[in-house]
């Protein structure tokens, strides 16, 4: 039986919900060694809430290699330290904006003020950074990095579109999000690959899987924020329809990014995760 978006969301949570356990645990853990610092209550409020996608694609990306080598790292770092990404370009991005509100609650400038979210954002990248020192593997710190460059490239060509208040065409709208969002979904899925020591073909497969899911995961980001504001959606037309239609084009990629895996209980969450990017209501 088909299962509407709302079922769909609700079972594929069901599916994830030991995984989401094992995230939430251990950014407990990671936050706990901070305890005694100033940024620690601050840290806390930034990072409720989220719906992890990011370290989920990370721990869904490692099992899904099946290689049982127990001499790989443990994934669970490089979980943490690409939310903690996610969390600072949200600092950053709200600030950007001048965004009051984020997802029904005050976004983090707005109730700490602009300077200490700065900071707060400086320091967990710190925090990135003491976790990408402490694999071997110097390929770890080097895709976080890119990452990093690389969304601060989007948000940037974002802010001069913006200034510039023109319109502009698909092909920029993609480079853009592919940066801005996309990059950190890709990273991710490359980590948990790496880490399980995939081989090079597999790694880029992968990396392919979490370019094209992080870009239809932003456009439909992008239609539910144009969906609330109900002057915009009027106005949107053939453009939101075209828009839905990309969104489900770039999901169905990176489907197809997964053929060459053996299926497992992982790959099926990967293709799910998939579906769930452009079906979600929230």
């Amino acid at each position: 039986m088909e299962l509407s978006d709302t079922e769909f969301a609700t079972y594929f949570r069901s599916k994830t919900l030991r995984y989401h356990t094992r995230i939430e645990h251990a950014v407990s853990d990671m936050l706990g060694r901070f305890s005694n610092s100033k940024f620690y209550k601050p840290l806390n409020y930034s990072i409720q809430g989220g719906k992890r996608v990011r370290p989920l694609i990370v721990l869904l990306s490692y099992d899904s290699i099946g290689t049982g080598n127990p001499l790989t790292d443990d994934p669970i770092p490089a979980a943490i330290a690409v939310e903690l990404l996610h969390t600072e370009s949200i600092i950053h991005d709200d600030i950007i904006d001048g965004d009051l509100i984020r997802r029904d609650r005050e976004t983090f400038h707005a109730r700490y003020g602009i300077n200490p979210s700065i900071l707060s954002a400086d320091y967990v990248l710190g925090i990135v950074l003491d976790i990408a020192s402490q694999y071997s593997d110097l390929r770890v710190g080097r895709e976080l990095s890119r990452s990093v460059l690389r969304m601060s490239e989007g948000e940037y060509a974002e802010f001069i579109v913006q200034s510039q208040d023109a319109k502009i065409k698909t092909s920029e709208y993609i480079d853009i999000i592919g940066n801005k969002t996309a990059s950190l979904f890709q990273t991710s899925a490359k980590l948990g690959s790496m880490i399980a020591g995939a081989k090079q073909q597999t790694i880029e497969a992968m990396s392919d899987f979490g370019l094209n899911l992080g870009i239809a995961y932003q456009i439909q980001d992008d239609i539910l924020d144009w969906e609330q504001k109900a002057s915009l959606e009027r106005s949107l037309g053939e453009e939101k329809v075209a828009l839905k239609k990309m969104s489900y084009e770039f999901a169905l990629k990176a489907k197809g990014s997964l053929s060459h895996l053996q299926r497992s209980e992982a790959h099926e969450r990967l293709e799910e995760l998939a579906e769930f990017a452009v079906r979600r209501r929230f």
